[in-house]
This record gives structure tokens, C-alpha cells and sequence, in this order.
């Protein structure tokens, strides 16, 4: 089939052009959704006037529902957009991207948003989406689900659709909970996750860096227990990335080892494990949360990272998980390419 879209390509330029434009807009439209034409001229970058015509366009073709509250993509609309989204994934060159950085990588597979998660909101979605897609092609009723926190894995279950049956056994929280915001933490994204799965959930409730006494006592707990025993279930495990530095400063760690990071060139954390551009654990939280040993023996890892800061972080990541499936976009993924290729 690629071959064949790039002959259309050459014989008809502008018309593919035009093709990869619609369908940009209408994407857009369903990552935003419900949005006003504005939000999509910024997210694009295109000309008001452009992206009124598409959309009065896909109103007429009943792909799109314009209303006071914005505009939603149709179940038409829908159907459209997913029977597509190979056939654009290679005419916008993406498909070529992804083999190829999976191939650098050394990784089962990557799968890439189109955009730079820095700066457009409708990047971070569409890898919440893609996350959430193979999640749900990947689970059964049987499976263990665990997630991290943070703003990926919010996006990848704000993604998942309400199932009327069971989509997994249960859902845990890859870690303890970080940070001030209760909506990122990985018992609320558990939560909510399992909610929507029609799963099970079980619940940690602990910071990070209790005193050694502390989280040994803690382990003895009843229901801290019975979550540990479903974390060494897990068969799919749901990863967010983040830049060591930033992440040290927001689980407080202390001076001497926020020093040590920065001497030892930290550059990427996930789960509590801190990594050196060369992958190496250079440090591990005092914390509960999903052993790095234990991910080689999973069905499924999917990591999402998205935005050209955190491609060397992604980069350093990728070294301890080669099973994985790794969501990027665009910006981390162009700023990957430059590293391994110079």
C-alpha cells in the first residue's frame, strides 16, 4: 500500500496535500473536542478562514456537529478517522518515522503523535490516545494493569472510553503517590482507569522516601499488603517518563543525593529508578512501586513521553526496556533521531 500512496503522491501533489490537511483538521477537532474553531486554528497554525471552510464542509458531510457549546466529531466522523489513520500515518511519513526510530531504538515498536508535546496540547492528547488504542487491543479480563502518575498517563486515561463489560481484572498504581496534585498521582489514575475498564482497583495511599522503618511497617498493612501482591501481578504496565532533575526536586529528595544526580548526570527517571544517558540506575526512591527486574517478565510495557525536552530521557529509558512499546510525538522524536544519528 505505501508504495501505492506515493505514486498517488507524485501524480496528484496537491490533491494529497489537500487530503492530509481535512484530515489533520478533523483529527484535531476529535483531540480537542468540544472546541471552537479558534482552538484549532491555534493548535494548527493554519488561517481562520481555512479551518472555517473545512469545518462548514464536514458539517455539510456530517462528520462534524457544530453546536453553542463547540464543535464534536460524528460517529461518521469517527469511523472515518479510524479507517484512515494508516492510510495518513504513511502518506505524512509517520510510519517510516516510527520503524525507523524502533529499529535505533532497539524497541518492539514506537508509535508517534504528530506535533511537539511542548507546546500543543493536541499532541499530548493523540499519544494519550495511541497509548489508550493498543492498551485496549493488547487487555482482556484477565489482565493486571498497573500506571504511573503523571500528565501522560492522565491523557491516556482521559482516552479510554466507558466499556459496558470487563476489560481487565484490575488496576494498581505502579508507585506511591508524588507531588501536590491528586488528579496526576498513580492512586487516582488507577481509580479512574478502572472505573472506565470495568476492572478492580487496589490502592497504595504512601509518599515516597518514608524512613526505612517506616515503609517496613507499612508493607505489614492489610490492604498495603494485598496491593503489593497485585503489583507482583501485573502483566501490562502503563509508563511515564519524566527528566531526573525535575522529578528529584518533586519527590524532595535530599541535597546530598539531588548533588549526586547531578554529578552522575542524571538525565531520566521513571517508577523511581534514575538513569545516566547510557541507561545505568544510578539511583532507586525509598518507596513501593513496580521493580524494574519485574518488567522483562510482562506482557506488555507501554511507555508515553512525548516533547522534544524529554527525548534524551526517553533515549536513556529505552535502554532497560527493549519489550516495549514507546508513544512519542514528533518533537522528541525528530531530537532522538539527531542524537542517535550523530
Amino acid at each position: 500500500m505505501e508504495d501505492k500512496l506515493q505514486l498517488i503522491r507524485k501524480i496528484a501533489p496537491d490533491l494529497t496535500e489537500e487530503m492530509i490537511k481535512r484530515y489533520r483538521v478533523l483529527k484535531t477537532v476529535r483531540l480537542l473536542q468540544p472546541c471552537g474553531r479558534r482552538m484549532v486554528v491555534l493548535a494548527l497554525g493554519m488561517t481562520e478562514r481555512t479551518v472555517r471552510s473545512e469545518i462548514e464542509r464536514f458539517s455539510v458531510q456530517k462528520l462534524v456537529q457544530v453546536s453553542k457549546t463547540g464543535m464534536v466529531v460524528t460517529e461518521e466522523g469517527l469511523e472515518v478517522l479510524e479507517g484512515l489513520d494508516t492510510v495518513f500515518s504513511i502518506m505524512t511519513g509517520l510510519s517510516v518515522l516510527e520503524e525507523k526510530l524502533a529499529l535505533l531504538l532497539g524497541v518492539k515498536r514506537v508509535l508517534i503523535a504528530q506535533g511537539d508535546a511542548d507546546v500543543s496540547e493536541r499532541s499530548r492528547k493523540e499519544m494519550g490516545q495511541l497509548a489508550m488504542r493498543h492498551l485496549l487491543e493488547k487487555t482482556n479480563e484477565k489482565s493486571c494493569i498497573a500506571i504511573t502518575g503523571g500528565s501522560s498517563m492522565e491523557d491516556l486515561v482521559l482516552a479510554a472510553p466507558e466499556m459496558s463489560k470487563p476489560m481487565a481484572k484490575m488496576v494498581v498504581p505502579a508507585r506511591g503517590s508524588i507531588g501536590r496534585r491528586m488528579e496526576l498521582q498513580a492512586d487516582t489514575l488507577a481509580v479512574q482507569l478502572a472505573e472506565k475498564l470495568q476492572a478492580e482497583y487496589r490502592l497504595l495511599h504512601l509518599p515516597d522516601n518514608l524512613s526505612e522503618t517506616a515503609l517496613e511497617e507499612m508493607k505489614k498493612q492489610p490492604e498495603i499488603f494485598e496491593t503489593i501482591q497485585e503489583m507482583d501481578r501485573a502483566n501490562i504496565l502503563l509508563l511515564g517518563v519524566g527528566n531526573a532533575l525535575d522529578m528529584a526536586e518533586k519527590r524532595r529528595l535530599d541535597e546530598e543525593i539531588m548533588a549526586n544526580l547531578v554529578k552522575q548526570d542524571a538525565i531520566a527517571e521513571a517508577c523511581g529508578y534514575y538513569f545516566n544517558r547510557s541507561g545505568e540506575v544510578l539511583y532507586r526512591t525509598r518507596s513501593i512501586a513496580i521493580d524494574f527486574d519485574q518488567i522483562s517478565k510482562m506482557d506488555e510495557v507501554i511507555v508515553v513521553a512525548g516533547g522534544e525536552k524529554k527525548a534524551e530521557s526517553i533515549l536513556a529509558v529505552s535502554k532497560s526496556i527493549p519489550s516495549g512499546i514507546f508513544i512519542t510525538d514528533e518533537g522528541a522524536a525528530m531530537k532522538m533521531l539527531r542524537v542517535l544519528e550523530a
